[in-house]
């Protein structure tokens, strides 16, 4: 599909995604962000203002009001969610209400909307056999959208994300603005896939042009120990060790047991496609089995601004 020229409607589109597609999007394509945050709005449009990005608060739960805001919209994505893995763990009807029954909410509204072609859910390698909350409201999100794409004329696909390490309000970014904090560290093996918030919005871009409907994208990534990054950050060797949270893992996966025998390597990037079955499938993609950061990709990747 080609995106050029398209108007396109971003769920979230004022959080660190949703202004990395704004920007990416912005200079070919009207951008309509959907958000409920009125001083995200506002500072949002200070950023693009000149661009042709217009804004609508709403919640994804109101779908009368997004089927206004999609109005004439070729094009959906949707990033809008709760993500915080400790607030979703102790706010489950809420996780539902906002991933699930808001994905939903979507979903129709699409469908409503006589011209989207194609609308993309922005998940997470928790969706991946899912050990909390957040995660298993994640799968369901990517169950509905490939239930919605047999039933509709719309190509309805998924993106399944690791940890953007550069986003704003991330542990990562914490430490970094206050490395003196007190931090402690739940596992010395805890570790997880990182990318960028530029890649994650190339990740996105990719999956408009290339899905077909009912996949999962999933960039290539690599893995870093957060005892590492901890490590980089302070200049300290020693954390104390408090326990793993509910629903945390050690390791995370990007594709479960029972996916990879529909998992494809496409380059930079596997394809989950539930209607295709590989004979000749990829190892079970972990990160006790991924390829992790050297020390100096790591602090390249924590300080530099080359991903920006």
């Amino acid at each position: 599909m080609t995106i050029k020229g398209s108007k396109i409607l971003i769920t979230g589109g004022t959080g660190s995604l949703g202004r990395a597609l704004v920007g990416r999007l912005c200079e070919d394509n009207e951008i309509v962000v959907y958000s409920r945050n009125e001083e995200r709005q506002y500072h949002t449009a200070q950023e693009f203002m000149g661009k042709n990005v217009s804004f609508r608060i709403g919640d994804v739960r109101d779908r009368e009001t997004m089927e206004y805001a999609m109005y004439g919209c070729d094009i959906v994505i949707h990033a809008a969610a709760m993500k915080d893995l400790i607030m979703c763990e102790a706010q489950p009807t809420q996780t539902c209400l906002n991933n699930i029954e808001g994905s939903k909410s979507v979903l129709q509204a699409c469908r409503n909307t006589p011209t989207v072609k194609k609308a993309i859910a922005v998940s997470t390698d928790k969706a991946a056999a899912p050990s909390n909350v957040y995660g298993a409201s994640k799968y369901i999100m990517e169950k509905l959208f490939e239930e919605a794409n047999q039933v509709s004329d719309i190509i309805f696909s998924s993106v399944r994300f690791g940890n953007m390490i550069d986003s704003k309000g991330s542990l990562v970014d914490i430490w970094k603005k206050k490395p003196q904090m007190e931090i402690k560290l739940t596992h010395p093996e805890v570790s997880r896939f990182f990318f960028t918030l530029k890649e994650a919005a190339q990740t996105v871009e990719k999956a408009i042009g290339m899905t077909r409907g009912g996949e999962i994208l999933i960039r290539k990534m690599k893995a870093a120990r957060i005892y590492d990054i901890l490590r980089i950050i302070t200049g300290q060797n020693e954390f104390e060790i408090i326990g793993l949270f509910p629903g945390e893992k050690i390791h995370e996966d990007l594709v479960s047991a029972n996916e990879v025998r529909f998992c494809h390597d496409i380059g930079d990037y596997y394809v989950l496609d539930p209607k295709r079955f590989n004979s000749n499938s990829p190892e079970m993609l972990n990160t006790r089995n991924a390829d992790y950061f050297t020390e100096e990709e790591l602090k390249k990747l924590i300080f530099s601004e080359f991903q920006k």
